[in-house]
């Protein structure tokens, strides 16, 4: 196969040569789509940014093809995305798309961390496992061919939750528009009701039947994307949060003035440019985004606030296996007022954190984040498993492995609670090694990584995702 692979690719190059000297450009008579089932048609062609009559001219065209190898890619559709020119008559090409689908229906069994990573699960609440979560995740993708998404979480444990939550994302060039529709009710008998010297304080009780936190949300949200790297978003959503009366008597700042309820309305916006080579793992090109989010909108008065969070990242790939990376990531608040303690987050949680201090979150009403890493991969093969399995997703394990070298720097504005919090309004500095595991087309990423911050602190850290 490998051999085939490089006399292909030795007549195409051949090819180019050969009419680089006669032609300027060309011109896409046919483009064939082959090995799919569930996908529609309209979908993929809608992904590609070529189209039968098109004239490119001939240097841009195998990077337009590349690109649109990476648009389909993109979908998370398909573990392998062949582009190739088929045939060649003099100033006309004949383009063969080579597809092969991914498994889309997902009925897991949930196992799950309630911590906010690993290494804090193990080490400081000595792998208890009643902060563990069991249950069910039906994630259900492609779900009527058009890379729809619907997910149905039922799951008990340190966190009961029912959620309900579908989406039907914009499709390529036609179809502009798009909604995301959310409900989600969730419970807990334990709550963190402080942070003290950037570690967060708990209180629990469970044996009684008390549950001292409770979350009901309801969500909806359009889309439009104006081109296929381009999209905007705009949210509406309903939140009602609610504590016993323990956790508010042992922090009345938790929601300000001793409440145990807040309840908003809040509206929220964002803009993002993707212009990544891989969204799931990127190695070269930029990404964008901007969020505006207006927490209340007048109609309670149990918060009000309106933060604007930028991210940026740019990548770089220099050869075929290295590449380096830098994100920067801020978040200013417009209504300097005192935030609720439940609304104050910063960094330490989510993907928001400085590597080096992953056992501390820094809480603040602003915040500026800053990593950088240097990529290098070092195997990218695809392992046999079951080849006459009839079903074509478990014949074989994609795997690629890359080590890293990570260097963050992060800082925390908080004016309120900074008091018993150190690691506020100071400089954050860290640095490490690390190896990825990148299974099934970067559907699931497993993260090793060795770090170390100014303190002189240091450790072996464990990350995981999943990008179903």
């Amino acid at each position: 196969m490998i051999h085939r692979l490089f006399l292909i690719g030795i007549l195409v190059a051949g090819c180019i040569r050969l009419v680089e000297g006669q032609i300027s450009k060309v011109c896409i008579q046919s483009i064939d789509i082959i090995g799919y089932k569930k996908t529609k048609t309209t979908l993929i062609e809608n992904e590609l940014n070529i189209s039968v009559g098109d004239s490119i001219p001939l240097e841009q065209l195998m990077p337009k093809l590349e690109q649109n190898k990476r648009f389909l890619v993109n979908t998370l559709l398909f573990n392998h995305v062949e582009i190739k020119i088929l045939k060649w008559e003099e100033q006309n090409v004949h383009l063969l798309i080579v597809l092969k689908e991914s498994w889309y229906i997902f009925p897991l069994p949930q196992f799950e961390l309630a911590d906010r990573n690993f290494n804090v699960w193990w080490t400081r609440h000595n792998r208890d496992i009643r902060r563990a979560n069991l249950g069910m995740w039906l994630v259900w993708r492609n779900l009527t061919g058009y890379n729809d998404l619907l997910k149905v979480i039922v799951q008990f444990g340190y966190t009961r939750k029912f959620e309900l939550d579908y989406t039907l994302p914009p499709m390529g060039q036609k179809r502009k528009f798009g909604f995301n529709i959310n409900a989600l009710y969730s419970d807990n008998k334990e709550i963190a009701y402080n942070t003290i010297n950037n570690k967060l304080a708990f209180y629990n009780n469970f044996d009684i039947s008390e549950r001292q936190f409770q979350r009901i949300r309801g969500r909806f949200r359009g889309y439009y994307r104006r081109t296929l790297l381009e999209t905007q978003q705009l949210e509406l959503s309903f939140l009602q949060l609610s504590i016993s009366d323990s956790i508010a008597a042992f922090n009345p700042h938790f929601f300000l003035g001793g409440n145990t309820v807040q309840r908003s309305f809040n509206l929220t916006y964002t803009y993002t440019l993707d212009k990544r080579d891989i969204r799931a793992y990127p190695l070269n090109g930029y990404y964008v985004k901007a969020i505006l989010n207006k927490q209340g909108l007048g109609i309670f008065n149990d918060i009000n606030q309106l933060q604007l969070t930028a991210h940026f990242g740019h990548y770089m790939q220099i050869g075929q296996h290295l590449s380096v990376a830098t994100q920067i990531k801020g978040r200013y608040s417009f209504i300097r007022s005192q935030m609720p303690y439940n609304d104050n987050r910063a960094l330490g949680f989510n993907e928001d954190f400085v590597r080096g201090y992953q056992y501390y979150v820094i809480n603040g009403q602003d915040f500026l984040l800053v990593q950088s890493d240097i990529n290098f991969k070092v195997l990218d093969v695809s392992i046999p498993l079951f080849r006459k399995f009839p079903i074509s997703y478990l014949q074989a394990l994609p795997l690629k492995i890359h080590l890293r070298y990570h260097l963050d720097l992060g800082y925390v504005w908080d004016r309120f609670y900074a008091q018993a919090n150190h690691l506020s309004n100071t400089d954050l500095l860290g640095t490490g090694i690390g190896v990825d595991l990148i299974f099934y087309s970067y559907n699931i990423i497993v993260q090793f990584e060795y770090t170390f911050n100014k303190n002189g602190e240091k450790g072996l850290y464990l990350r995981y995702r999943f990008n179903f």
